[in-house]
């Protein structure tokens, strides 16, 4: 039950995140009708999610999907980060918090629309479940082995996006 509920609010947080960028762009407005329209904008998007969950990480066409370009040094920064955690020295909580700073500044250029933008929540939700419980684990053969599991997401990411 945990995991549905930390799921779905991981979920709504990714995706909010994502409308929130294109909400801020907008034109010839007031500071005080922005912050009344970002308010409304997000609590029609909590009502009427466009997010298809349903979605599965699949390719597209047996080809790989885009990423566009502001994105990607975020996936490079993660991808950085978790190939220099030395197991035996570094401290796995501190390489949680910096790759949960890195996801959020992923989160903050997300650009995409559409079946890209699900294809790709559909790899990052799961990624980011494994970034909390690296931060929550209580030993360290347990935040190691939860290293390797977000390797093996980047892997996989590398997969099904260029």
């Amino acid at each position: 039950m945990k995991k549905i509920i930390l799921s779905a609010l991981l979920g709504l947080a990714v995706v909010i995140s994502c409308e929130k960028k294109t909400d801020e762009h907008a034109e010839h407005m007031t500071t005080e009708q922005t912050a009344t329209d970002d308010h409304a904008s997000h609590d029609e998007h909590a009502t009427t999610d466009e997010h298809d969950e349903n979605v599965k990480l699949e390719l597209n066409n047996g080809e790989k999907w885009t990423m566009n370009a502001e994105m990607k040094p975020f996936i490079n920064e993660m991808e950085t980060q978790l190939n220099a955690f030395k197991p035996e020295t570094d401290d796995y909580k501190t390489l949680g918090q910096n790759l949960s700073a890195t996801n959020d500044n992923l989160l903050k250029s997300c650009t995409i629309k559409g079946t890209p933008h699900d294809v790709l929540h559909a790899w990052l939700l799961p990624h980011m479940e494994e970034i909390d419980k690296l931060k929550k684990a209580d030993n360290k053969e347990d935040g190691n082995k939860i290293v390797g599991e977000l390797k093996e997401s980047i892997v996989k990411y590398h997969e099904f996006f260029n």
